[in-house]
């Protein structure tokens, strides 16, 4: 019993983490790389801390704003880069609406390394037509004389500093995750008696032998 009413405190705490809550245009999750360490994330986040995510030769950072700016007027994005310690380096930067995963782009600009790039008033750019912009795109298109890569320091949107952060699981995935939370606590619960192990609950399915 004690093990059924751990589970639905995890399942309130998922739910509750899981449920909308206001966001703030300088708040966003990467989506490209599909994985970025929280140092990365953290570096990416701060302000003159001289520290940053390197793209590397085409690849690629993109981050999908949690409101979208540029949608009756106005709207900013800015990227601040890091000079390369070896060559040069270029980067193409692109705003646009992520549109579900298949990006339309309404502006874009190229930035050279340790070099800032602004996009002013984005609504009249593109992003007014496409009902604002959410997405921002970095795509390393050019390197020289040993350069790794653009290093990107930070962000800003509509003069805030953006932060970074990892894409939060879908409902469906805290589910799966909870029904497996369920069944260990079940029968770690009989294993702990001694006992056989007993059938897990209905609807809980138990990992084949």
């Amino acid at each position: 019993m004690r093990a059924l009413k751990a589970a639905a405190g995890l399942f309130l705490c998922a739910a509750f983490a899981a449920a909308p809550m206001s966001a703030l245009a300088a708040t966003a999750t990467f989506v490209t790389p599909t994985s970025m360490t929280a140092t990365d994330q953290t570096a990416l986040s701060a302000q003159g801390d001289s520290a940053g995510f390197l793209v590397g030769r085409n690849q690629t950072l993109g981050i999908l704003l949690d409101t979208a700016i540029g949608v009756t007027s106005g709207g900013s994005v800015s990227v601040f880069t890091l000079s390369p310690e070896l060559g040069r380096a270029h980067a193409r930067i692109r705003v646009g609406n992520y549109n579900g995963g298949s990006p339309v782009f309404a502006t874009s600009r190229n930035v050279r390394a340790g070099r800032n790039r602004t996009f002013n008033n984005v609504f009249h750019r593109g992003c007014g037509l496409l009902g604002g912009c959410d997405y921002i795109e970095i795509i390393t298109n050019r390197t020289r004389r040993g350069a790794a890569g653009v290093e990107v320091d930070y962000v800003v949107v509509d003069g805030e500093v953006v932060m970074v952060t990892g894409p939060t699981p879908e409902p469906s995935t805290w589910v799966l995750m909870i029904i497996g939370f369920v069944a260990v606590a079940w029968r770690l619960k009989h294993l702990r008696r001694g006992g056989a192990l007993s059938p897990l609950p209905n609807g809980v399915a138990g990992a084949s032998a």
